[in-house]
């Protein structure tokens, strides 16, 4: 079981660290740290890595827990997020399966970004049917020193081993790309981004 931070449709890293350690509890109370992906994707596009950030108040200043940081909607910054992902994986083999969902979840407005990431990770649990494998929670109550430094962020920039590859819509012009956010494992595998997960979990034993 893990105490650890909550991100944007975290990467494929993160998804393996939560699977390894079967459920997780999601800290409100620890001081939200700029410029990760707590507030950004990354997907693959034809063009290579498009980046995706989620406006907050207050913006590079902020300076609240984690649990109290709001969205700023002053952008349409959803409809932007729901037309790219709909540009990158429309042709992708999942895409049409999921895209009522998702196209409801990037219209409904939640104030709290952390609020936003755990509708995220649930929607992913569940698409790709690892709800009964990972256990989540969220809690605001653990003291931030009980916490190891390596639970409180999976922002690598670089993995120690290599990701074993499946198909990427662009991936015939801009190569393989690992470690992209989890929404690229769902909408190219669907529910066996399950097995590649357990896969990698192997691998990495």
């Amino acid at each position: 079981m893990y105490y650890t931070d909550l991100q944007y449709f975290p990467n494929i890293n993160y998804i393996n660290t939560l699977y390894r350690g079967s459920s997780a509890h999601f800290l409100s109370n620890t001081l939200f740290k700029k410029s990760t992906f707590r507030n950004r994707i990354q997907l693959p596009s034809s063009n290579g890595v498009v980046v995706l950030s989620i406006p907050i108040k207050g913006g590079r200043g902020v300076h609240l827990p984690y649990g109290e940081v709001e969205i700023d909607y002053k952008t349409n910054w959803q409809e932007n997020h729901f037309r790219t992902i709909s540009t990158i994986y429309g042709s992708s083999p999942y895409f049409q399966f999921y895209e009522l969902e998702l196209s409801t979840l990037y219209h409904t407005r939640i104030e709290k970004l952390f609020s936003w990431n755990f509708k995220c990770l649930e929607l992913f649990l569940k698409f790709s049917k690892m709800s009964n494998m990972v256990q989540i929670k969220t809690v605001s109550d653990v003291p931030y020193e009980s916490l190891l430094p390596d639970n409180l962020s999976h922002d690598l920039e670089s993995q120690p081993f290599e990701f074993p590859e499946y198909e990427q819509v662009f991936q015939e012009k801009i190569g393989f790309l690992p470690n992209m956010s989890c929404l690229d494992l769902l909408m190219n595998l669907g529910p066996d981004a399950a097995g590649y997960i357990q896969d990698l979990t192997n691998k990495l034993h």
